[in-house]
């Protein structure tokens, strides 16, 4: 080689360490900035996984007065995984509960995937190609999106991906093989879709292995009674859920079992249709190579998950692999072998998984950057000159999404992370009363009080034992029941007059129809983007400063 010290900064440990050091603090900063906001505002699924958290830190149940458990009854007929709930526990208590708290476990998990991403990209074809992913992963809509609110199934691809790091790892230091159990077991705390993926990418991949003598009969035994004694809670609750049994109670958690659950509907087998089959595929393929399922919270249409472009590198890279495959040595179409099989239960998820959204076929999103990822370090390869434009086109599109996101997506997403009426309850809060009457749903569709409840419960940070009538105080005052204070319905002209007649002092939260139910006289009206207005008597005083920046302090 002319330049041999070139060749030396190229294969040095330290350099490959400082770089991926750097690529990864830039990932994080740039996930870091204003962090809390885009989105603006709150889900309602983050609002649920985040009050589930608060009641866990401090009595140990969820809101219901569940102790610990695996499976959350969340919305009565839509339940929710738990372990996202779980990771905010330690973030609620250091730092105590706001949107900025519950959100940092989706950040630190996020960025712990790109560490991953790093990790598998260089198990598969080295540290440079580990780099090229890790790269386009810092920089792709989908994960940057996901990584600054807190969904609970956005979870499941960040622990999955860690688990098949250290599944790879493992075949040579058996102890991480055992770990990437651990690993996968948690997959189905993460997302109950993970109940019936995972069990079959591992049984694609051990079939693999032991015919590759790669594991023995003992150590693939070991990990199956491992994987099992993790995910059994799981699917105890599951089994008892579909037999219509009672739940478990053990001295450590609980093993629920939901007698009214709409979750098993979301599977395509439950009700088979051909033409809900074909719906599957043709969304599966948009979603993921497309502009995604074009909602807010999820997709920027504009971009799609991980940018059109990548769908051509997508091509190539995956030509090359099974090109590649069979003239690879045994050990080296380990890791292959794995990223294909996770490739085919991103597809599989897709197809058996009705109405498929982003967040539902979330766990596909990965191998497409790797994939993609390990086409642009074979187009490289073949023409150097090429790493410049198209570092030059990812460069620009970065850009141009991070202007979209903090600027339209960011005020767009007001609306659907519900920002006027967390904002009108806010304000709310700080007004001395006896009741609230605040409007049921947000949406505006008539979906019941659920939605209305769980964000108020999340900005008045409403305690467990508050909400289950154990006790009457809140925020270190004695009140009345929760049930007394807090009604969720559409105001009427009747329900005022009698609130008037009582004597009550009642804050009311209503939207703009019904806004003209009350006299500007005797009622002063404060309005939130003109769609949600906070209604009080004008002899009602507000709280003092201190409480307010208390109040406050939770959309800080």
């Amino acid at each position: 080689m002319k330049y041999p010290w070139k060749q030396k900064i190229l294969e040095s440990k330290k350099i490959e360490l400082l770089l991926v050091a750097l690529l990864l603090l830039a990932a994080i900063v740039i996930r870091a900035y204003h962090f809390g906001a885009p989105p603006i505002g709150v889900h309602q699924d983050e609002a649920m996984a985040a009050v589930d958290a608060k009641a866990l830190a401090d009595y140990g149940t969820d809101r219901y007065g569940m102790r610990y458990p695996v499976h959350f009854t969340a919305w009565r007929t839509s339940q929710m995984s738990v372990l996202l709930s779980y990771c905010m526990i330690p973030f609620i208590k250091l730092l105590g509960f706001s949107t900025v708290s519950t959100r940092l476990p989706m950040l630190v998990i996020s960025c712990l995937g790109l560490l991953a991403l790093y990790l598998f990209g260089r198990q598969l074809a080295g540290k440079w190609t580990g780099m090229i992913v890790l790269i386009l992963g810092t920089i792709s809509p989908w994960h940057y999106m996901q990584s600054r609110w807190s969904f609970d199934c956005n979870l499941f691809p960040h622990v999955f991906l860690i688990a098949v790091v250290l599944l790879i790892a493992g075949l040579k230091k058996k102890p991480l093989l055992y770990l990437s159990m651990v690993m996968f077991g948690l997959c189905s705390y993460a997302y109950g879709i993970a109940d019936y993926s995972v069990p079959l990418f591992l049984l694609v991949v051990a079939i693999y292995l032991l015919r590759q003598q790669a594991v023995n009969w003992k150590e693939l035994a070991a990990c199956f009674v491992l994987y099992l004694v993790i995910v059994l809670p799981e699917f105890l609750s599951m089994l008892l859920t579909l037999l219509g049994k009672p739940g478990i109670e053990t001295p450590l958690f609980t093993i629920p079992s939901f007698l009214s659950s709409n979750r098993g509907d979301d599977i395509l087998f439950a009700n088979f249709s051909w033409k809900q089959l074909w719906e599957n595929i043709v969304w599966t393929f948009t979603t993921t190579w497309g502009s995604g399922d074009k909602s807010v919270t999820n997709t920027m249409v504009r971009f799609g998950p991980v940018y059109y472009i990548t769908d051509l590198f997508f091509v190539i890279g995956l030509v090359s692999i099974l090109r590649r495959l069979r003239g690879m040595e045994k050990t080296e179409r380990y890791p292959y072998v794995a990223l294909l099989a996770w490739l085919g239960m991103g597809l599989w998820v897709g197809i058996i998984t009705k109405n498929v959204t982003v967040n539902r076929i979330n766990i596909i999103f990965y191998p497409v950057l790797i994939i993609g990822g390990i086409g642009i370090a074979r187009c490289i390869r073949k023409v150097h000159l090429l790493s410049v434009p198209i570092a030059a086109a990812y460069g620009v599109m970065a850009l141009m999404m991070a202007q979209m996101y903090f600027g339209s997506w960011g005020e767009l997403s007001r609306t659907y992370y519900y920002d006027p009426y967390i904002q009108a309850l806010n304000y709310a809060h700080t007004i001395d009363c006896d009741a609230y009457y605040i409007y049921p749903d947000p949406q505006g569709i008539d979906a019941g009080a659920t939605l209305g409840e769980i964000l108020t419960m999340y900005t008045h940070q409403i305690d467990a034992h508050y909400y289950q009538g154990i006790s009457n105080v809140q925020d270190g005052v004695e009140l009345r029941p929760y049930k007394e204070r807090y009604h969720y319905e559409n105001v009427t002209a009747e329900i005022i007059a009698a609130n008037e007649a009582s004597g009550e002092r009642v804050v009311y939260i209503v939207d703009s129809g019904q806004r003209e139910l009350f006299d500007p006289e005797k009622y002063e009206i404060t309005s939130f983007y003109d769609r949600f207005h906070v209604v009080k008597d004008k002899s009602q005083k507000r709280l003092s400063l201190e409480l307010y920046r208390k109040c406050d302090k939770i959309m800080a």
